[in-house]
């Protein structure tokens, strides 16, 4: 029998880790998706003066042993008038990301303008409502993370994007700045975000950070480029070079006459990125229209094939810019007071796990390098016999309370 397991092989395990993201993890649709829907993260005064409860649909890799885990938040489009959280091309990509190892979460937002005109003061304040309320979402989850920390995120790790409309208010939340304008600001601009309650706004969850680490814009656009700076989260994204509802470059001939032609769209937002070296991948879909991946008909051709060459954008720049965090466990400093044997190492046909300081309810779980969890037992004795004769030979981990163990099938 082996001797005890205890901190040092633990440590060696964690480092083991923290290189298994090349395998798969962020990558490949690895896991199961558990969901949870109308999870209230704010409430905030609509145009007309009354209030909306704000919420968001939460979708998680199921059985995940990652302790810290990176976030999507993503915002569906529709001009500020219409849509919903529960928008087709958004909870396949909520689902999609959640497969491969991320937390991903899609959001309501306050829609309408004053008096049903969408004038174009009425228009900057729906996108600001929009972006006070992701600002709320992101720090629903800092508080999360430094209280109950019921979805594990790493902070560190926070992407936001949207559709459209969705796109319009991640770029604005990520790279939107009062005093960095190369034209004069419009005179209805500065007043209207103060009135409704700055940039940060009062939809929810005061006092926690709104820091982001990167943006998925989706055939959104933006004001002005020169906002965006070296140090500003990075970027990717998608957009129709033939977008003739937000133009994915701006059209100086028509900027006089349509206030969407006078915005930098994702051509010009590329351009930007690669002459201050943000790192970006925006994909340009040549001759397509407006968001191509949502029309005509969700998920089934054309769209479908769009929404795969867009998820494989995304998917690729974020596996290059998620750090893979792997702490299964914390606390590591009361390691040494568990004394846990898992024999024989290498195994075979079965593997046996002991627990001298047991409490008589004792949870022995296994992974595979990719996260998967591939046995779970719940046993009142003090030894566990788990059969491996179906497993594949490789490196598994093997984790009971606190302690976190690696083994080899041969």
């Amino acid at each position: 029998m082996q001797k005890p397991l205890l901190l040092a092989f633990a440590v060696f395990t964690l480092q083991f880790l923290s290189a298994q993201c090349s395998n798969g993890r962020y990558y490949n649709k690895i896991f199961q998706v558990e969901s949870q829907t109308n999870v209230l993260y704010g409430n905030a005064m609509k145009f007309d003066s009354s209030y909306q409860d704000l919420k968001m649909n939460i979708y998680q890799p199921k059985n995940d042993p990652f302790q810290r885990r990176p976030l999507i938040v993503l915002a569906f489009g529709g001009s500020f008038t219409a849509g919903l959280k529960e928008s087709p091309d958004i909870l396949q990509l909520c689902d999609d990301f959640a497969k491969r190892g991320y937390v991903t979460a899609t959001i309501d937002y306050r829609l309408g303008f004053e008096d049903g005109n969408d004038s174009d003061t009425n228009q900057f304040k729906a996108l600001i409502r929009g972006v006070q309320d992701m600002k709320a979402a992101v720090r629903f989850f800092y508080k999360d993370a430094s209280t109950i920390n019921k979805y594990r995120i790493d902070t560190t790790q926070i992407f936001i994007g949207g559709v459209s409309a969705g796109g319009f208010i991640a770029l604005n939340y990520a790279y939107g700045k009062l005093d960095t304008l190369s034209k004069p600001a419009p005179p209805f601009a500065f007043p209207a975000v103060m009135a409704l309650g700055g940039p940060e706004g009062n939809s929810g969850n005061p006092g926690y950070s709104t820091k982001v680490k990167g943006v998925i814009n989706l055939c959104g656009a933006i004001a002005d480029t020169v906002w965006i700076m070296p140090n500003d989260p990075v970027l990717c994204g998608v957009h129709g070079t033939a977008d003739d509802l937000v133009p994915c470059f701006y059209d100086s001939a028509q900027a006089a006459v349509s206030v969407e032609a006078s915005l930098f769209g994702s051509g010009d937002i590329r351009n930007r990125c690669q002459q201050i070296g943000l790192p970006q991948s925006i994909y340009l879909f040549q001759g397509a229209g407006h968001v191509p991946f949502v029309l005509p008909i969700p998920l089934l051709p054309p769209a479908s094939t769009y929404m795969d060459s867009t998820i494989r954008v995304v998917r690729d720049f974020l596996y290059q810019q998620v750090v893979c965090d792997s702490a299964l466990i914390s606390g590591m400093e009361d390691v040494e007071e568990v004394n846990m044997n898992v024999y024989p190492n290498p195994f075979t046909e079965v593997l046996k796990v002991e627990l001298a300081n047991s409490n008589g309810d004792n949870m022995v779980e296994v992974f595979d390098v990719y996260g998967r969890m591939v046995a779970a037992q719940n046993s009142a004795v003090k030894q566990i016999t788990i059969n491996t004769s179906a497993w594949m030979s490789g490196i598994y981990l093997v984790k009971a309370g606190d302690v976190l163990v690696k083994v080899l099938k041969e």
